[in-house]
């Protein structure tokens, strides 16, 4: 009995300390965005006050003024809302079939075809960069905004996470429905889909978040100043504001708000999603 109760305590005890451990990593990881959210209502004699002053002593609400009236910024964040919006749908939409054909419709070398095309995550995107380049100038669509949306509808590792969810669905929900006389299509959309909307809403997260973030291809594909995107954007602003700190922070964190909104109301079927992803091979 002591040996148990031993055991239990030691237990709690290591829980305890890992808790605690991870709280101070998660303010640790939070001081930065806290510094930079600071930061931008702060006038510029204040920016590098030491100690740091987390809350201004005098606010300043002219950095966001000047973010939303630049002539740019405000085409910056549009265009990252149209690519990512369109990146985000079709990526959904393509990853949903391909991951239940994958999981669902038996055909010859299936296994092998998905390895195959697992396999493809390996290749970098650096590598990419100057075929990808050369496709989009055959196709006629270099320097538009199709050059990002495109590539981004099919993401391998979006395949992967439905291809898993729609195993973790039990046969027999579609089999109950087929002998109801529903068909291929309805079975589909109104009875295997909905049951994976964990896995739906954390592929359009991390569609999300990657479209948003992209830095690379914006500045490779693209060549006009008023077709990039937040990421290029950002530095296009920091170079015509390199002098004031607290408006740049003031850029950076309007930025990060439509990734911190989604995240806040995605983040339970996020944990759900990846606690059930890997449940089946």
């Amino acid at each position: 009995m002591d040996t148990i109760r031993q055991r239990d305590s030691r237990y709690t005890t290591r829980r305890v300390i890992l808790t605690v451990l991870l709280f101070l990593f998660g303010i640790g990881c939070l001081l930065p965005l806290a510094w930079m959210i600071s930061t931008s209502f702060k006038p510029e004699l204040d920016v590098f006050e030491y100690p740091i002053h987390w809350i201004p002593k005098r606010w300043n609400f002219n950095t966001y003024k000047t973010v939303f009236t630049d002539k740019l910024f405000p085409k910056y964040f549009l265009n990252s809302v149209v690519v990512t919006f369109f990146s985000v749908a079709g990526n959904v939409f393509f990853s949903a079939i391909a991951g239940y054909a994958f999981a669902r419709l038996r055909f010859k070398g299936r296994e092998l075809l998905f390895m195959l095309y697992l396999a493809t995550m390996m290749v970098p995107n650096q590598v990419l960069l100057v075929p990808k380049y050369l496709l989009f100038q055959w196709l006629g669509i270099s320097n538009t905004h199709l050059t990002l949306i495109l590539p981004a509808m099919f993401e391998v590792f979006s395949v992967f996470l439905m291809r898993q969810a729609f195993m973790s669905v039990p046969g027999s929900l579609s089999e109950a429905a087929i002998i109801d006389g529903a068909g291929p299509f309805r079975v589909f959309w109104q009875i295997i889909l909905p049951q994976i909307k964990p896995t739906m809403l954390t592929v359009t997260l991390l569609q999300f978040t990657s479209s948003w973030n992209d830095y690379i291809n914006p500045k490779t594909y693209l060549s006009r100043d008023w077709m990039y995107t937040i990421p290029v954007g950002l530095q296009k602003f920091q170079l015509s504001n390199g002098s004031s700190y607290s408006t740049i922070m003031a850029g950076t964190a309007v930025s990060l708000i439509p990734i911190l909104v989604l995240f806040v109301f995605t983040q339970k079927y996020f944990v759900e999603s990846v606690a059930s992803s890997g449940v089946k091979g």
